[in-house]
């Protein structure tokens, strides 16, 4: 991973500046445009540990996001063969997680289209490498949802290179990784702070990259920030002086780097060893459950993110049903003694 602040290219298209920011994430070479102000920093902020100093023309991925102040703006024609795929309200249904926003999703012809009604709309062209997000007054729109926006676009393009990503908290120690999977409320991100604070290296809070590594997927880290509720905050002393900053409107959650509080560095490339699908339950010992590779591909599969175009979704079912046989998968049933899973899990993670 490189972090490099040296200032970005500016070219201009017609009378509008645009600004190219380069990057590379693990051997892919992506260009970032947008011509807004508003659109700079979020992106910057989640992609701050793969920047590079120079641009190159030959990149391979290309991610352009442009403001516009209403829909009809919005430069997009949709072809006489075009066919609506999905639509939802954002609210969470069973496995599915929540994203708050209504959607629409289209397919036409190679492209996909994800439109987000009042916020925006993604255009994703992943055979070649590119996706067009058109977002309307994003002075308004708070910045975890811009980067929630470049994260579905980009990882779209990702998917077609063979890299993908699922839910879950990731850490990593002596090189072998644990994959903490769950929707919110399970006790992913308070797992996960327990493993950090006792010398566990951080991956990912959220949305770490899997990729098939021929013999086995290694996971890779993708080190966003990491966000906690005030109920989590009250667990562990070292999160008092978490910023005050709430990133979505009316949810009450804060946000941190982990490096910033936790002296372990940021992990690297490691081969999984162990998933865990964390649940709370009312008893003061956590324990494990083992579960059978069938039943962890199961839980595995809705913590992928959608899959439209039918030979990818193929290729990451495949890797997803390697990284279950691979590891060891368990229910973890998370009990009250928080500060001891370590010695729950560290010792069978050294026997691997």
């Amino acid at each position: 991973m490189i972090n490099n602040e040296r200032e970005s290219m500016t070219m201009t298209v017609g009378e509008k500046p645009l600004w190219t920011y380069p990057y590379s994430i693990y051997g892919m070479r992506m260009r970032y445009v947008t011509g807004s102000p508003a659109l700079v920093a979020p992106i910057s902020e989640l992609l701050k540990h793969f920047r590079r100093g120079t641009i190159e023309e030959s990149a391979e991925l290309t991610v352009c996001f442009r403001d516009v102040q209403d829909r009809t703006e919005i430069p997009l024609r949709l072809s006489s063969s075009a066919r609506r795929l999905s639509a939802g309200t954002g609210r969470a249904v069973g496995d599915r997680r929540e994203t708050g926003l209504p959607y629409e999703m289209i397919q036409d012809e190679r492209r996909w289209i994800a439109d987000f009604r009042d916020v925006g709309v993604l255009v994703m062209d992943g055979s070649h490498g590119r996706a067009d997000g058109y977002l309307i007054k994003p002075e308004t729109l708070h910045p975890n949802l811009i980067e929630y926006l470049f994260h579905l676009a980009s990882t779209e393009l990702f998917r077609y290179r063979g890299l993908y990503t699922i839910h879950a908290a990731a850490l990593e120690k002596h090189g072998r990784g644990i994959l903490i999977s769950g929707n919110s409320g399970r006790g992913k991100t308070t797992s996960s702070l327990s493993l950090l604070r006792s010398g566990y290296r951080y991956l990912s809070d959220d949305q770490p990259l899997i990729q098939d590594a021929g013999t086995h997927v290694d996971v890779l880290p993708f080190p966003t920030k990491i966000n906690v509720t005030q109920a989590t905050i009250e667990l562990f002393p070292e999160l008092a002086n978490v910023p005050d900053h709430v990133p979505h409107p009316g949810s009450r959650k804060w946000s941190f780097h982990a490096e910033d509080l936790y002296p372990t560095s940021i992990g690297e490339r490691c081969r999984p060893a162990m998933v865990l699908f964390p649940h709370v339950v009312d008893a003061h010992h956590s324990h494990l459950e083992l579960l059978s590779k069938r039943r962890a591909l199961e839980l595995l599969l809705p913590q992928a993110l959608l899959v439209f175009d039918p030979e990818v979704a193929g290729r990451e079912f495949q890797v997803l049903a390697k990284l279950a046989r691979q590891v060891d998968c368990y229910r973890l049933h998370f009990g009250r003694d928080i500060f001891d899973l370590p010695n729950l899990l560290t010792p069978l993670l050294e026997q691997g």
